[in-house]
């Protein structure tokens, strides 16, 4: 005979979010800022850039918001990119090579440029969509809506992280609220205990 144990309780789930939100004047300020963050600890899935004035509806975490990319970020994208490109033509060259027992070099010589030029191809493509993403964001920091967002997770975070979008440049800084209804402004220092 066996007892039957009740379910643990789980945490509670909180109605809303705080975040800092802080609007910047350029994609290299925001950039920076990224960059400041990290340092302080903060986690890169905690920082997004959510639309400046996003429907209702998509004014949730999983809506409305892109995940950040800095140069770094691209740079080292572009590097994977272009380096599995030319493995796999590399991987094809040893496979010819392999299968004719040596017989094939004409092939395995056009396997390996096939190669050479994918990893170009994918480093072209990398590279310009890139820079329609900086343009993207120097479009929006022109309207004055390009926004970066910081979860905070704990409550003492809060003075850091706003220091770090001011020293980064951002031109106002904010904490917020993130509720199923949209976002508003945070009154106050957030509750200890709670996000």
């Amino acid at each position: 005979m066996s007892q039957s144990v009740p379910p643990k309780a789980g945490p509670a789930i909180s109605d809303s979010v705080r975040e800092v939100q802080g609007i910047f004047p350029s994609d290299a300020s925001l950039q920076d800022a990224i960059a400041r963050l990290t340092l302080l600890g903060f986690d890169r899935a905690d920082l997004s850039l959510p639309a400046a004035s996003p429907h209702p509806a998509e004014a949730t975490p999983e809506l409305g918001a892109e995940d950040p990319h800095t140069e770094v970020d691209d740079r080292q994208m572009r590097t994977m990119g272009t380096s599995m490109a030319g493995a796999a033509g590399a991987m094809a060259a040893a496979g010819l090579t392999i299968a004719t027992g040596g017989a094939a070099a004409v092939a395995i010589g056009a396997a390996a440029a096939i190669g050479a030029g994918a990893a170009a191809l994918a480093h072209t493509a990398s590279r310009a969509a890139d820079q329609v993403q900086h343009d993207d964001r120097e479009a929006a920091a022109g309207r004055g809506e390009l926004v970066l967002s910081v979860l905070l997770r704990d409550p003492a975070k809060q003075g850091p992280a706003e220091e770090a979008m001011r020293q980064a440049g951002a031109t106002r800084v904010a904490p917020v609220l993130r509720t199923a209804a949209g976002i508003e402004p945070a009154a106050g220092p957030p509750p200890a205990g709670r996000l």
